[in-house]
């Protein structure tokens, strides 16, 4: 099994930690990885789809979970879901934020005394832009930014399907059915939400 994201993760009233996670495997060797691997364990749940396997999880957390949890609920931040696992072997989490400078700054240096940090960009928030391109699938982000790398949305353009399959290792049939579910998720957002402006205007 391999931990590929974090959908969403909370405290509840009791306690207990749940946390809604994207994996990649067998369902039983998932659910054997949990049952063995998490003493702590309340409750699992697997959901298997034919793109993906997602497990909701309720656990008693460790002292640091909990800690972790805490800083970032002590500041004026949003996390931007999903948190990335860039290296599931060390738990190494990609974990973007918005807010306030100084809440990010204080949210930073609080982290650096619990856990390695590294501040990879700050950058001005797009929130309409931002939501979108999370809520699309972790494959369906790969795709899309390695066309972009590859000048696909370059005018005029600089790589074709095959281009890009040769970088992801998959078909060039592949690539470009990926792509246009993207572009049309994209478009009917983008322009839905413009026509709602206009209603409401």
């Amino acid at each position: 099994m391999t931990l590929e994201a974090i959908h969403e993760v909370d405290i509840l009233t009791d306690g207990t930690i749940t946390v809604f996670l994207e994996v990649t495997g067998e369902v039983p060797a998932v659910r054997r990885s949990f049952d063995e691997d998490l003493p702590r364990l309340v409750d699992c749940e697997i959901l298997d789809t034919d793109q993906t396997t997602m497990v909701q999880l309720r656990y008693h957390p460790t002292e640091f979970n909990r800690a972790i949890l805490e800083i970032h609920r002590s500041y004026g931040v949003l996390v931007q879901y999903p948190m990335v696992f860039v290296d599931p072997a060390q738990s190494s989490l990609r974990v973007t934020v918005a807010g306030p400078s100084k809440d990010i700054q204080q949210l930073v240096a609080e982290t650096r005394d619990l856990a390695e940090l590294t501040v990879e960009a700050v950058m001005e928030y797009d929130h309409t832009a931002s939501r979108q391109f999370h809520e699309l699938t972790t494959r369906q982000r790969e795709v899309l930014l390695t066309a972009y790398e590859c000048g696909y949305y370059e005018v005029p353009r600089e790589a074709t399907y095959e281009d890009i399959a040769a970088e992801l290792d998959c078909s060039a049939s592949s690539v470009g059915q990926t792509l246009r579910r993207i572009e049309s998720r994209l478009v009917t957002v983008t322009v839905s939400n413009r026509t709602g402006a206009r209603t409401e205007t």
